[in-house]
């Protein structure tokens, strides 16, 4: 009599289990899943936002105000105050001395062929420059306005320097606490074996309106510098006598992909500044007689690898001398560009 009650309830208690098994399997399978938990998360490079923040003082997803004097600010954006005076100066002896009667180290390293060591490389180099191509803001009144620039070294003649030169560009902090790189500006570099010219015109100041705009910021710009501030403002065309017809003498032009951006009111509109950095390549080539390189790149929001970073490297001991070559030549300079290094140009 128990055997056959407790068989009974053991019976009872398998179909009901049953019963709640393929009423719950039905209704997970009737459910609408997110193939993608992270859509709607800003920042993370899963999220599909159907174009990219425009490039401006900050790269962020905040509102921005109609009047931003930065470009591109945060609706919520207090102006910092200038940090030209704060900036830490940098040791221009990252290597160890060499020994009494030792060959001198070499200063420019090998640039490395592995991907991630690359990242590595880029970030700390840029990171030591002695000088970010992005200037700080200009004080204009009680506001802060971002500028367009132009770096201006010279290491070779007469008058040229005997410490390296470094410009990194990819150093300086945004508003946003991250490094302000290429993710939508435009950069132009002009080496030659006596100087180097190094400017950055940022997008939503030079590029994002009409031709005059254009026109004013950047061939105008490259042409009489700027009034704001004149050091990191200098005009191509004043110095062009050391590029034209110079030995080692070069040009490359880094814009971003024709891509889609986001506009204030959170729209898209399609961009593509080929034509406009075709007109100033045929400016530059004007004025030093250089065809400069065309190099488009894919902006990007990772910050802690090469993608958007660049670097110039000029050093009077490049490398060891050659006690059985004493015509090898020891000074080089190179450029680099995210991944891929043009070689060091010794001279």
């Amino acid at each position: 009599m128990h055997v056959r009650i407790q068989t009974t309830l053991l019976l009872l208690l398998s179909v009901w289990c049953a019963i709640s098994y393929a009423g719950y399997d039905g209704y997970s399978k009737s459910r609408e899943v997110n193939p993608n938990p992270w859509i709607g998360r800003r920042g993370l490079n899963l999220f599909k936002r159907g174009g990219r923040a425009k490039c401006g003082k900050t790269i962020g997803v905040a509102p921005l105000a109609e009047n931003s004097v930065c470009g591109g600010c945060p609706s919520d954006y207090t102006p910092p105050k200038p940090r030209r005076d704060t900036l830490p100066k940098r040791d221009l002896a990252p290597f160890p001395k060499a020994a009494h009667n030792a060959l001198s180290k070499r200063i420019l390293v090998d640039f490395p062929t592995d991907k991630e060591a690359q990242d590595t490389f880029m970030v700390e180099q840029v990171e030591s420059a002695a000088t970010d191509v992005v200037p700080d803001p200009y004080q204009n009144g009680d506001s802060l306005d971002d500028i367009n620039s132009g770096q201006f070294r010279k290491i070779g003649g007469t008058d040229y320097t005997k410490d390296p030169v470094t410009l990194g560009l990819g150093r300086k902090k945004g508003d946003d606490g991250n490094p302000i790189r290429l993710t939508g500006c435009t950069a132009l570099i002009v080496m030659s074996e006596k100087a180097v010219w190094f400017g950055h015109f940022w997008e939503t100041l030079a590029y994002d309106g009409p031709e005059e705009v254009f026109q004013k910021e950047v061939i105008d710009f490259i042409n009489d510098g700027g009034t704001q501030n004149p050091d990191e403002q200098q005009s191509l065309a004043a110095h062009a006598d050391d590029f034209k017809g110079q030995a080692g003498a070069s040009a490359w032009i880094l814009y971003p992909v024709a891509d889609d951006v986001i506009e204030e009111d959170g729209s898209t509109v399609h961009v593509d500044y080929k034509d406009k950095n075709t007109k100033l390549q045929e400016e530059v080539l004007k004025l030093t007689g250089i065809m400069a390189t065309m190099t488009e790149y894919t902006p990007d929001e990772a910050t802690d690898t090469a993608l958007g970073r660049s670097l110039y490297q000029y050093d009077p001991n490049a490398r060891a001398p050659d006690p059985n070559d004493p015509d090898l030549p020891v000074r080089g300079f190179r450029f680099i560009h995210e991944y891929k290094d043009e070689g060091i140009h010794f001279f």
